[in-house]
């Protein structure tokens, strides 16, 4: 598969970060994040466990975060396509 990115920096204010973070919550929660700014498009579906990184510092006056999630697709010869394993214990009585 060819690879695909979508890269996108701008300055805004922090009204408008929360809301990206917002939409970046329910992108997780509902399985799908689109990323679209002119004619680039990037949709990603997570679906499976996400590692998570937080990089936060202060340095010279200038502060940065970095947030990154990373994952894998499921491909057709993963062992979790049929889904999860359930095992249930049962009462003796």
């Amino acid at each position: 598969m060819p690879e695909e990115k979508f890269r996108h920096e701008s300055l805004q204010d922090k009204e408008s970060i929360g809301k990206y973070l917002d939409a970046l919550r329910d992108g997780f929660v509902n399985g799908q994040l689109q990323f679209s700014w002119k004619d680039k498009r990037l949709v990603l579906e997570p679906r499976s466990l996400i590692k998570f990184d937080l990089e936060a510092g202060k340095k010279d006056g200038e502060v940065r975060m970095i947030l990154r999630f990373r994952w894998e697709e499921p491909s057709e010869t993963s062992m979790f396509t049929d889904g999860p394993l359930v095992i249930e214990a049962r009462d003796k009585g």
